[in-house]
């Protein structure tokens, strides 16, 4: 007896020892950002023996390659330990919404908010809990469907360029594997052609361009003979790291010669320290904007943007709190440079990364706007291109959820929103319609006005721009002016607005008695301080 217990106490301590074996290997790969190969090592180790901390960094791993299945199973488990800290639960909530189960969120949302009552985006996130049905009811604003340029492989970032579309894709199944997600890394490649026809010739750009690590996303210079694009931070195929001992992205820039990229050379702001990535640039090429995680940011990673003055990029600037949050902001694209596209964890939104719209004007951008579903679901929605017209584009999303660890390129149409407003100019006491009103419609955003005159119906009609306020104003010789107000803010389907204004004018009519009430003055002032008396007066 006491043999075979000897025996068994040797098999545990043998269990034990190789369980934590596997925990010590699964938490070397983890500090090294190898979490595709941690979970493995952390599944062997947890399967013979428990330990709180791998079973939280398991579920962060799950987490770090956007395996959102898994990631729900293993945080149900580690939210529950003691050593379970509020970012965890705010982790939990995130992924609960990334998987559309809203509901579930809410309470482990607000046990974070709880602990960390100053964290507002959080707060935004609780919020987004509570909007979602409405917001899914918005169906109509985009046709959205599978890009035939993917390829099994992640494909993402699309930029039209020249006949067709660059992007970044990691289907080179020949080169290095990269831990942190355990497929290849990633490099830029050219698809001649469109979604309509498809696409005829499909291949990664030669030149300085594709080496051995990861390359892309990628933006180009309105000429097309200069390429800005994202490279992890490598010099003749040596990695380059941190001070703590991270391999950081920088943006690097080349030009066309023939079919090759040449001239390899960094940009100024980059840094060995910190990461900078994601470029987009304006039209003359002098203004750039970027993603960087430099210090003194608003958190976890932001938009930056650096003009070209005399050939030299400037220092870069942080867009500030308006656009970033203390989550990630990534993607930027500029389109026409009037109008940002970027992703964002933060702001309102479905979960994961959405795609916001920002718009210049007046000197600054406007505050963000989510693009709204379908173009952004509860998965990672991304990496958007437009078109000239506005009407129709290109996004990244991981919403297949056959496997959310995989990035897609989809296509999307954007249904043509149209707002009439029909009016009618009536006489305020017959209610019969006036003829000859001069009707002024003014752009509150913009400040243009446009003018119609009624004819002897009363009636005028406008086309209204989509996300608008407006003044109308009605004016005719002896009548009162008379002012209305109308929006198309946040009206996602097409609406002919004829029910929504009455125009009406008051007729000045000589010798009627004008009230005016309660007109009073300080002791001994001529300042009007306040209406006490009705006074009459007739014209």
């Amino acid at each position: 007896m006491i043999k075979y217990f000897s025996i068994l106490i040797l098999v545990a301590m043998l269990l034990s020892g190789c369980a934590g074996y596997h925990i010590r290997q699964g938490n070397r790969l983890y500090d090294d950002l190898a979490y595709s190969m941690a979970i493995k090592e952390y599944q062997k180790g947890l399967s013979k023996k428990e330990f709180p901390s791998a079973r939280i960094k398991l579920a962060e791993s799950y987490r770090k390659i956007n395996d959102y299945a898994r990631a729900e199973e293993a945080y149900a488990k580690a939210v529950q330990l003691e050593v379970a800290q509020p970012v965890h639960k705010l982790h939990f909530g995130q992924i609960l919404m990334r998987n559309g189960k809203y509901e579930q969120a809410k309470p482990y949302l607000d046990q974070y908010i709880t602990a960390v009552p100053t964290d507002e985006q959080a707060k935004k996130l609780r919020a987004s809990c509570d909007s979602i049905t409405k917001w899914l009811a918005d169906s109509i604003k985009y046709n959205v469907k599978t890009s035939p340029i993917n390829s099994g492989q992640s494909n993402f970032a699309p930029v039209y360029y020249k006949e067709g579309v660059v992007f970044a894709t990691d289907r080179n199944i020949k080169g290095k594997t990269y831990k942190w997600t355990g497929r290849p890394y990633l490099e830029m490649y050219y698809a001649k052609g469109n979604d309509s026809s498809g696409y005829t010739t499909m291949a990664s750009l030669t030149g300085d361009v594709n080496g051995i690590y990861h390359d892309g996303p990628a933006t180009f210079t309105s000429t097309g003979d200069t390429i800005f694009f994202t490279r992890n931070n490598y010099l003749k195929k040596k990695v380059k790291e941190s001070s703590h001992e991270e391999v950081n992205l920088k943006i690097y820039e080349a030009i066309r010669k023939d079919t090759n990229w040449i001239g390899l050379k960094e940009v100024p702001f980059n840094s060995d320290n910190y990461s900078t990535g994601h470029p987009t640039i304006s039209k003359d090429g002098n203004t750039m904007y970027f993603v960087s995680d430099m210090p003194e940011g608003k958190g976890g990673s932001d938009l930056y943007m650096s003009k070209r003055t005399n050939g030299e990029w400037q220092t870069p600037v942080n867009l500030g709190a308006t656009i970033n949050t203390p989550y990630n902001e990534l993607f930027p694209v500029l389109w026409k440079d009037t109008v940002l596209y970027f992703s964002s964890e933060g702001h309102y939104n479905f979960g994961g990364l959405d795609i916001f719209k920002c718009v210049y004007r007046n000197g600054a951008w406007s505050d963000p706007v989510n693009v709204g579903y379908p173009l952004n679901t509860s998965y990672d929605d991304f990496g958007i291109a437009m078109n000239d017209s506005g009407t129709a584009g290109l996004f990244s999303s991981n919403r297949n959820v056959e496997n959310t660890t995989q990035d897609n390129i989809y296509g999307f149409i954007v249904n043509d929103l149209r707002f009439n407003l029909d009016g009618i100019a009536v006489e305020k006491l017959t209610q019969k319609p006036l003829a000859n009103v001069k009707v002024e419609l003014l752009n509150l955003q913009t400040g243009k006005k446009e003018f119609v005159t009624t004819g002897p119906d009363g009636k005028f009609r406008f086309k209204l721009d989509p996300e608008t306020d407006f003044s109308i104003v009605g004016s005719k010789d002896t009548y009162f002016t008379n002012t209305e107000k109308v929006t198309t803010k946040g009206k996602k389907q097409s609406e002919d607005m004829f029910v929504k204004l009455r125009l009406e004018l008051e007729r000045i009519i000589v010798n009627k008695p004008i009230v005016l009430e309660n007109i009073y003055y300080d002791l001994d002032k001529f300042d009007i301080r306040a209406m006490l008396l009705s006074v009459s007066i007739s014209l």
